[in-house]
């Protein structure tokens, strides 16, 4: 979650903008109700009372068909003044009966909630002369009205069809959590880029003797020695790695004098050439004399670089002419007088064929690796190391961000 947080964050953002412009472009809709209720017949015996009731209750069933009908929308329509056709009204128009009762709720539904209370009191107010029409008693004072309003709509019971923003904001977090966890798990499922300190040293089966973070003024101008004045923690990094590397070189038999390091990683832009830069300058702050020996364009052959502190003292070679390990030889020869130890920025191990001879002419080898590197291109040149038979140092680690994990690991 720390290494994808990203995931997260868009999901979040996009489920949030996504319920934000649901809840701006959704037409709310509101619901106003009138109840009616249907008089049975006058009678004056329980037989009679009884006939009067189930005939109610039939007419019930009935009149709420009734709402279906254009004629009786196009009353409402001209009692309200409204400009919707009478098909159009009865859309929003329904009816439903009271279970086992003479009552029937007449439901109106409208963008406007003050609409929707006036056309359902106006329905409730024009039903009793439209059945007494039907009835053919709209003439006759003498009968009582056969529909009465028993509970008229009022905007404070109006109920809003339209979903609950809480609600919305909810399901829409919820949503983009899961799908964000989902790409997450399928992320990691296909992920092969190692991520740990522990993942590196397994891989490559060496220790991690030093690493880098990610430095903005070293990736602007790649200038390491003004780095390495100005910045202290670059510093104090490079030192840690010359000591672990010195100390280690002096656990190891059977070494030429002065010994040949050779600085090498996967690919190009991991680095390699920084940490070899580096470690020289660090050695030379320690008060070594350090022969680096760098590899270039065939028209550099030969050209001496500037010297750090008076005691680095960098050549660049040609790869042109160092296709057999007794051509590195010749020039190695040159470099070792007067030099406390030789440091080799070698070309890419996966790009270059004059990299696996460099590395077999060296003594012991410094794996550069990036913080994001494959497993692929981990094992690639673990293995090709260990075929050539070059004794291994130990990893550096580039572009590190060290986290509080017991694993080291690279987020």
């Amino acid at each position: 979650m720390r290494r994808r947080w990203l995931v997260v964050a868009v999901c979040l953002v996009v489920a949030l903008v996504g319920a934000s412009a649901y809840n701006v472009t959704a037409h709310a809709e509101y619901t106003a109700s009138t109840q009616l209720f249907l008089r049975a017949p006058d009678v004056k015996t329980s037989a009679g009372a009884y006939q009067g009731d189930l005939f109610s209750r039939q007419r019930v069933l009935t009149y709420s068909k009734m709402f279906k009908s254009d004629d009786l929308a196009q009353r409402v329509i001209d009692r309200l003044g409204l400009t919707l056709t009478p098909q159009q009204l009865v859309s929003q128009v329904s009816a439903s009966t009271v279970k086992d009762t003479v009552l029937m709720v007449v439901s109106v539904t409208d963008g406007s909630p003050e609409r929707a209370v006036n056309i359902a009191n106006a329905y409730g107010d024009v039903l009793n002369s439209y059945v007494a029409k039907l009835e053919y008693i709209d003439n006759n004072p003498d009968i009582p009205p056969l529909v009465q309003v028993v509970t008229r709509a009022n905007p404070a019971t109006v109920v809003s069809t339209a979903i609950p923003l809480w609600l919305i904001i909810t399901a829409a977090v919820v949503s983009a959590l899961v799908v964000a966890l989902s790409l997450i798990w399928l992320l990691e499922r296909f992920d092969t880029k190692v991520r740990s300190r522990r993942e590196v040293e397994a891989i490559t089966g060496s220790p991690v003797i030093g690493q880098f973070t990610r430095n903005k003024a070293l990736a602007r101008n790649d200038d390491v020695e003004a780095v390495f004045d100005a910045d202290e923690r670059f510093r104090q990094a490079a030192l840690r790695l010359s000591v672990n590397v010195d100390s280690v070189l002096q656990r190891l038999p059977d070494l030429s004098k002065p010994p040949v390091l050779a600085v090498v990683a996967p690919h190009r832009g991991d680095g390699a050439s920084m940490v070899a830069r580096t470690l020289g300058r660090a050695f030379a702050e320690r008060g070594k004399s350090v022969a680096q020996l760098q590899f270039g364009p065939e028209s550099e052959v030969s050209r001496s670089q500037r010297e750090y502190a008076g005691s680095v003292m960098t050549t660049t070679l040609s790869l042109a002419p160092l296709l057999t390990a007794e051509a590195f030889d010749y020039r190695l020869d040159a470099a070792r007088e007067g030099a406390d130890i030789v440091i080799v920025d070698s070309p890419a191990f996966s790009e270059s064929v004059e990299a696996q001879v460099l590395v077999g002419a060296a003594d012991v080898i410094v794996q550069v690796v990036d913080a994001g590197a494959t497993a692929r291109s981990l094992t690639e040149i673990a293995d090709g190391t260990r075929v050539i038979g070059t004794p291994v140092l130990g990893v550096v680690v580039n572009f590190a961000h060290d986290s509080t994990t017991v694993d080291g690991r690279y987020l």
